[in-house]
């Protein structure tokens, strides 16, 4: 019988280590069940890979797509996520029990020369936290983990706008290359007249000469919007991972963006992810400070087993706790630094607030200034210039006016189409940072197939 109750004890506390230990790992994702970010993207997989080979045309959505799910930081963003939810999961599981085993009075002089009356004992001591730790710590890693998940959406927002730049950007070099092509189609043509004025005795040879330089520099202009247009269209393909272009223009169109108020755009920024990032800034330092003031309190440690004697070959039980005093560390400093660190992201989110709508009203002050400068120039200039335009031709192809007057008018005519383009440019580029900001709860109108700007 000598050891009996030892091999008992021991085999038992065996079994129970194996059956009381939980059985969820980070390493076994299928045991994991790990939640899903608040903001997710619509499709992780893109409903298209970017085509190897070169396409006719591409739209907005496609672009954006197609950059959403190749941004490499978007998918670090992703697994932040990911890593956090692990903490999150590990936050909530208690410290693991402690099997633990001991021999004495063995191996000594005298009556304690050998192992007569050595004794043995094993047994399982478990820490016990105190203070609601395990329900603090995992307020703070869930906070944690929603600051991913909010950090998730405002990149998508970041990224959404930058696409949407660079498309732009590509489509009013298109409209600009279009018009200059018009412009140097009509100096083509004029030039081609002239010539056989000149030829014929009916103009002069200085004519033919400012006719001339009017093409070369028409070229000249086609020329350098060609290049822009080329550099312009790598950076946009840049954005989805392709060395190069593989589409040859974009597909888009220019409207006037819908009726809303300065007030609605606000009431939709406090809705943005940007926004509630702050705002789980003071959550996740607010769980940080009670983790903290919930350390000051001490853990208790329990332990019991069995003992066994073998001078009389008796057994007996023991209990133990251990109780830490805290004479020294109350863990004042982590609770000066948690406050410290509260009253920062108090003051950070304030400033990250006020630099918001800052942002916000120069946007909407923008935007509503470029509405009000294209809807004049579309009803009191544009057509004015038209029928300046028209009638000076008619008059020149009748002999009324001289080629200098043609040329002055084909090319105001051109520039104030390239001025609306601008303004089209800046009113979009106005929208654009209005949407980054207010998340998508403001509808705005999607970019279509044909464009408007020509006519």
């Amino acid at each position: 019988m000598k050891y009996a109750i030892f091999r008992v004890f021991l085999a038992t506390t065996i079994f129970f280590m194996g059956y009381a230990t939980p059985r969820i790992s980070l390493a076994g994702t299928s045991d994991v069940n790990l939640i899903p970010p608040q903001i997710v993207l619509r499709g992780q997989i893109p409903a298209e890979s970017p085509p190897s080979e070169t396409v006719d045309s591409i739209s907005l959505d496609w672009a954006v797509e197609a950059t959403l799910n190749q941004h490499p930081s978007l998918a670090a963003t992703w697994y932040e996520i990911k890593a956090r939810q692990g903490a999150a999961l590990q936050a909530e599981l208690s410290p693991n029990p402690a099997f633990f085993g001991e021999i004495e009075e063995f191996g000594g002089s005298g009556e304690v020369s050998g192992t007569a009356v050595m004794s043995s004992r094993i047994g399982i001591s478990q820490e016990f936290l105190l203070g609601g730790k395990i329900a603090k710590r995992k307020r703070k890693a869930e906070a944690s983990t929603r600051i991913a998940s909010l950090e998730y959406g405002a990149k998508i927002m970041e990224i959404r706008a930058l696409v949407e730049k660079r498309f732009l950007e590509v489509f009013t070099l298109q409209e600009r290359l279009h018009l200059q092509s018009e412009h140097l189609d009509f100096i083509q043509k004029t030039h081609d007249v002239v010539m056989k004025r000149v030829k014929a005795g009916d103009a002069s040879p200085l004519d033919l000469s400012r006719s001339q330089i009017e093409l070369a520099s028409a070229r000249i202009g086609i020329d350098q919007i060609r290049n822009e247009l080329e550099v312009a269209r790598h950076a946009l393909a840049g954005l989805w991972g392709a060395r190069s272009p593989v589409f040859s223009s974009v597909s888009a169109q220019y409207k006037l963006d819908q009726n809303f108020t300065e007030q609605e755009l606000k009431e939709d920024l406090e809705q943005s992810p940007v926004w509630r990032l702050q705002e789980e800034q003071i959550v996740h330092a607010g769980a940080a400070l009670d983790l903290a003031e919930a350390q000051r309190i001490p853990d208790i440690e329990l332990e019991g087993g069995v003992q066994q004697f073998n001078e009389s070959d008796d057994h007996a039980f023991f209990l133990g706790i251990t109780i830490p005093l805290t004479l020294f560390d109350r863990n004042q400093g982590g609770i000066a630094e948690a406050r410290a660190m509260k009253r920062k992201a108090h003051y950070e989110k304030e400033s990250k607030f006020l630099a918001l709508h800052m942002e916000l009203q120069e946007a909407w002050q923008k935007l509503v200034s470029t509405r009000q400068a294209v809807q004049s120039l579309e009803t009191e200039v544009l057509s004015v210039a038209q029928n300046a335009y028209e009638s000076i031709s008619k008059a020149y192809m009748s002999g009324e006016v001289d080629i200098l007057r043609l040329l002055d008018a084909q090319r105001t005519w051109v520039e104030i189409r390239m001025v609306r383009l601008d303004l089209l440019h800046e009113l979009e580029s106005s929208r654009i940072e209005i949407k980054r900001l207010v998340d998508q709860r403001v509808i705005f109108p999607a970019a279509s197939l044909t464009s408007n700007t020509h006519n």
